[in-house]
């Protein structure tokens, strides 16, 4: 069972701990713990269903696809695309 911890403290489920706004898998065996589900019924707890993989969606062991159109540009651009002396990157430099 997968939880959200809707609470604003940290809570321990088993050698688990779920901080708050943290979603955790529980351990085996405590998806029907009685203050697993008390916690759920109040509301510190809020289950959390497993996504349905959509069509066509990517699997996590796959490199993410890029898109031909789109423009890269190097770690740390400023906007600048010649990077030449002189250029507008340099302007406040030579000041």
């Amino acid at each position: 069972m997968t939880v959200r911890n809707n609470s604003l403290k940290i809570i321990g489920v088993g050698e688990t701990s779920i901080l708050p706004g943290e979603t955790a898998e529980l351990p085996a065996g405590y998806d029907k713990n009685p203050v697993v589900l008390r916690y759920v019924a109040r509301g510190v707890f809020s289950t959390v269903e497993p996504e349905k993989k959509k069509k066509g969606a990517q699997k996590a062991g796959e490199p993410a696809k890029v898109d031909g159109s789109a423009k890269t540009a190097g770690a740390g651009s400023t906007g600048s695309q010649t990077g030449e002396p002189g250029s507008a990157d340099d302007s406040d430099a030579k000041k």
